[in-house]
């Protein structure tokens, strides 16, 4: 659509807008009153959450945390709505190990996974910011350093207002990268204003990396020093489309074009009937955990995967932090029975 015709309809929408964030607002009051219940989890439990609609690097920083627990021998769950299935699909191939419940009543997916005969340990609750009827004992919520703030749906891509950040246990800035320093200080600037006073608000940036590059037909695989050089038709359907294209061209990759879907576009034969005609076709990871089973063998040796994972930038040690705190009563529940007093037959003492 016209960028014009676009500005002109967010002029038109923007008193929808101040009415969607004045409802999100009464929402969470409402909860805070006890107007609307919410249930415990009984677990601690971790959010992973944007003010946006998406497009904040969210899902890498999840698969990160995941990784993290499992280093840490706690045992984790994943508690996600199931937008289109790519996600829960991305985090089965990376970590098949960790339990997953897809369902976009929350509180029943916790359930799902409670009932596990080896339930989980930990609860990450995937974009769970505005999900306020489960409770949860930290908030980490993203900010794309390219798009940090602006008008609430329909008038932009925001489902509250940054004010919203008073709620936040931490704040962490994706793509700090990619604008000034200047910049990311005024963002800073504005965080610190919307925080509780009585909240430290940490400095903490990141981002993903390239790490290699992988063919759908699983036979051949790319180092980040191999693809200096190369060309690729670029297609996704992710919430920020351009900050593939600008990780691709951070590669010295040459971009020949880009076909830009929908998030969570369930992808279709009609969609890659003219890939043929490129000499190589770059999607993103949650593209390819759909797009492997459909093409045909000639197009799927030809169509790369990228795979990228999580950096922290500046600030890490306050969200590794964090989740050392989480898992502090995992910790404690292992340890208990050592201290407890046992008889000359090694059974309790009570």
């Amino acid at each position: 659509m016209n960028p014009k015709l676009l500005a002109l309809a967010a002029i038109f929408l923007r008193p929808l807008g101040w009415l969607y964030g004045a409802i999100a607002a009464a929402r969470v009051w409402a909860y805070r009153r006890g107007w609307l219940t919410s249930h415990a989890p009984g677990r601690p439990t971790l959010s992973i959450g944007n003010l946006s609609t998406g497009g904040t690097g969210k899902t890498p920083l999840l698969l990160a945390t995941v990784d993290w627990l499992e280093q840490h021998h706690a045992r984790p769950g994943i508690l996600s709505r199931g937008y289109g299935g790519d996600e829960g699909r991305l985090l089965e191939e990376r970590h098949p190990q960790a339990s997953l419940a897809e369902n976009p009543d929350r509180v029943a997916g916790l359930g799902s996974l409670l009932a596990l005969p080896k339930p989980p340990e930990v609860i990450l609750l995937d974009d769970g910011f505005q999900h306020l009827r489960l409770r949860r004992h930290f908030d980490v919520v993203l900010l794309d350093a390219t798009r940090p703030f602006g008008p609430c749906l329909p008038a932009g891509l925001f489902r509250e207002r940054g004010r919203a950040l008073a709620r936040a246990d931490l704040v962490v800035l994706s793509r700090a990268e990619w604008v000034s320093e200047d910049r990311r200080l005024a963002i800073w600037k504005r965080v610190a204003r919307y925080r509780d006073k009585n909240k430290d608000c940490p400095r903490v940036e990141g981002g993903v990396e390239f790490q290699s590059l992988h063919s759908l037909n699983g036979k051949s695989s790319l180092q980040p020093e191999e693809v200096d050089g190369q060309v690729a038709w670029l297609a996704a359907g992710i919430g920020n489309p351009e900050s593939f294209r600008a990780l691709v061209e951070a590669q010295g990759v040459q971009v020949l074009g880009c076909q830009w879907m929908a998030d969570h576009h369930p992808w279709k034969p009609k969609d890659w009937q003219d890939w043929d005609r490129h000499p190589a076709i770059w999607v993103t990871e949650k593209d390819a955990v759909k797009l492997r089973h459909q093409l045909p063998e000639d197009l799927a040796a030809k169509t790369w995967s990228c795979r990228v994972d999580w950096r922290f930038q500046r600030g890490g040690e306050h969200y590794w932090a964090l989740l050392e705190r989480l898992i502090l009563p995992v910790r404690a529940a292992r340890i208990e029975p050592l201290w407890q007093a046992h008889d000359g037959q090694g059974r309790v003492v009570q």
